[in-house]
Parts: C-alpha cells; structure tokens; sequence
C-alpha cells in the first residue's frame, strides 16, 4: 500500500475512536435537550378516523293519532319486500318502535294499527341507502267515523 493511503486510514481510525469514546463519557450538567419543552400535539390538525360505510339500516318512529298523541299499543308491521316475512312491535306509551339490522338490498313495507284502524303503508326502498330511517306513522279515524277511545268503557249500574 502506498504512504499516502495509510495516512489516510490511519487518521480515519484515530478519529473513529475519538468519536467512539467522547460518545461514551457522559457529560456533566443537564442537557439541552433535557430542558426543551415537549409538545405532544405539534399544533397540527387532526386527521378524522374515515368511518366505515354501515352494513345494515334502521327505521325508527312514533305512532300518533289525528292529533298528534303518541298511541300506546299499536301494532307496527314490517314486511320483508323479497321473503314476505312479517316482523311485529307493540309500541309503549310514547308510541315509538324500532327496527334494526335490515338490508340495503331489500324493499320494506311499514304499517302501524291501532284498535280497528290502521296508517298509511309506508315504503322503504332499496334505493335509499340512508342507514338511520326514520318514520312517523299517522293512524287516521275515516270520515265520519267517531275516534275510539282508549280508556276502557264502564258500564252504568242496572236500575
């Protein structure tokens, strides 16, 4: 090997050591790093997690009355559009039902009854891919027809 290229490995390895060894001794006193604030958020916006697209849908309502009132215990029917399975709920007294868990590739039909008198049927559609459904089911009288009541009848003592 030449003269001038063990000069140059010589000096290489002369520093490699130095370095080797200021690394290894510590140094007295407190680093800067130690007292360096810490920042956790870096003052940058937050990417929003991308929620998942749901796999099921839910229609939700209330039954009411001509007049608005929630109607404890009717019956609210949901028809599988393909199956042709009934699924039923007996609303309580704020008169709401809940279906959960349908598909986005079936068509729905919703009708409520109460006593003898039943609501518009309503559609859910395939199409509608709206995952939270929700419906107001109106239970109408018929023209003329006196509204039922829903407090029980007494009958009048027999003279």
């Amino acid at each position: 090997m030449k003269l001038s290229t063990r000069v140059v490995l010589s000096g290489w390895l002369i520093s490699t050591v130095a370095l080797a060894q200021q690394a290894a001794t510590p140094t007295p006193g407190p680093t800067p790093e130690a007292n360096a604030p810490v920042f956790l958020d870096n003052h940058r916006p937050l990417n929003p997690k991308k929620e998942k697209n749901p796999t099921t849908r839910t229609v939700t309502g209330q039954v009411v009355d001509d007049s608005g009132q929630p109607l404890e215990g009717a019956l609210v029917t949901l028809i599988d559009g393909k199956t042709k399975e009934k699924f039923e709920y007996f609303t309580k007294k704020d008169g709401r039902y809940k279906f959960e868990d349908l598909s986005f590739s079936v068509d729905y039909q919703l009708r409520a009854k109460w006593k003898n008198l039943s609501s518009d049927e309503r559609k859910l559609s395939q199409y509608d891919h709206t995952a939270r459904i929700v419906r107001l089911l109106e239970v109408t009288t018929p023209e003329g027809a006196p509204p039922p009541t829903s407090e029980a009848k007494t009958e009048k003592p027999k003279p």
